[in-house]
């Protein structure tokens, strides 16, 4: 009776032995020349495994395709079975051959993790030493080297969202410093996002991580001091690429939205910095504006209108503060279809319609008789 269940490992006494099928020529009744013989060693492997479990006895031998691992023959207790079987017996080949791979794996694994996570962040840890092990076990197929697939990839992902974090947050790293860093660990999370071998949990940890990778490093670009505004934009579009070449649209749009929500508030803020900068003229200050606006239109963001509002603000101060209409404190501003009211008092006509023109062309948007918008005057002036 066949079992293929008493060829657990946890009962099965392995002996490995890795012979020719040349060498067993004799006792199968399998006659050859010996340049022939010569081709079967150099390709054919066997591998024996006695079962010893409770009240059962049985030996299996299985012999593979060197090259490929693909099964030839499966002897069970003398007794040669059919090709339609042999896929009962790959899995508990890939396993026996590759248990002993993994097991010396093990302890590098463990080593590499717990020194990365007690890092200390005056020198770069490098990450090659856990590529490597995760490259060695990309190359097994067995169930067993999957898992510890899967188990490395966490680790090392873990391991690149605590030094993110540790990054970003440090007070002896310069801002230039901070942005190496976390570039080269987004890119080991796109490098394993695009190995595409982890299964669909383990891809959305890393997604999410890279995630991470992509939002602190937009926002540590943002703080530089040594970068122009130009150059930050660079970076920002340069990280946005990154992740839309790793991350497509429609399929996991969590990661990147998170990002480009980021990449827009980021260049919201640059806004509102060259809104403060009182040696700026009025002309100076729209004209960075504007290019900001046109870039964050040309990356495509999502979230575009959070950068559109901040122009439309500065543009409303502008014609208010010309038309005599601008308060002096602060005050809330509310544009309908219909008026326009600054603290709940209409404003004339003529400006309302102004307005109302102006905000349809900065935020491509055309208002309905629901349409309102309400926003804080003088706020952070």
């Amino acid at each position: 009776m066949k079992k293929t269940k008493n060829l657990s490992l946890c009962a099965a006494l392995i002996f490995g032995i890795l012979t020719s099928t040349a060498a067993f020529a004799s006792v199968l009744g399998k006659p050859g020349t010996i340049q022939e013989q010569e081709e079967e060693k150099s390709e054919i492997k066997q591998l024996t495994i006695k079962n010893s479990g409770f009240r059962s006895r049985s030996t299996v031998i299985i012999r593979y395709q060197d090259k490929d691992k693909k099964i030839v023959e499966v002897i069970e207790n003398g007794r040669s079975l059919p090709p339609s079987e042999f896929s009962r017996y790959e899995s508990v080949m890939r396993k026996v051959l590759e248990l002993p791979q993994i097991n010396q794996l093990l302890p590098e694994i463990d080593k590499a993790y717990r020194r990365a996570v007690s890092l200390d962040l005056s020198e770069e840890y490098p990450l090659d030493h856990l590529r490597d092990i995760m490259k060695e076990l990309e190359m097994m197929d067995s169930d067993i080297a999957r898992r510890y697939r899967h188990f490395t990839a966490f680790q090392l992902q873990d391991i690149i969202n605590r030094l993110t974090e540790k990054i970003a947050d440090s007070t002896d790293l310069s801002q230039e410093e901070k942005i190496e860093r976390i570039k080269k660990l987004m890119k080991q999370s796109q490098e394993m996002m695009l190995a595409k071998k982890l299964g669909e949990r383990r891809e959305r940890l890393i997604e999410f991580g890279m995630e991470n990778a992509a939002r602190r490093l937009i926002e540590v670009i943002n703080k530089s001091e040594e970068k122009s505004q130009q150059e930050k934009i660079i970076e920002i579009r340069e990280v946005l690429q990154q992740m839309r070449e790793t991350i497509n649209k429609g399929e996991k749009e969590g990661a990147r939205d998170m990002v480009e929500f980021e990449a827009a508030n980021v260049m919201r803020k640059m806004i509102e910095d060259i809104v403060r900068q009182k040696e700026l003229t009025a002309q100076q200050k729209s004209k960075q504006i504007d290019q900001i606006l046109k870039e964050a239109t040309a990356m495509k963001l999502e979230q575009n209108l959070m950068v559109q509002v901040e122009k439309f603000k500065f543009d409303l101060h502008q014609l208010l503060k010309e038309k005599g209409l601008l308060p002096e404190g602060k005050a809330e501003f509310v544009l309908k279809l219909r008026e326009a009211t600054i603290d709940g008092k209409k404003l004339p006509k003529k400006i309302h319609e102004q307005i109302l023109k102006l905000c349809q062309e900065t935020m491509e948007k055309k208002f309905s008789s629901d349409t309102k918008i309400v926003l804080g005057l003088n706020e952070n002036r």
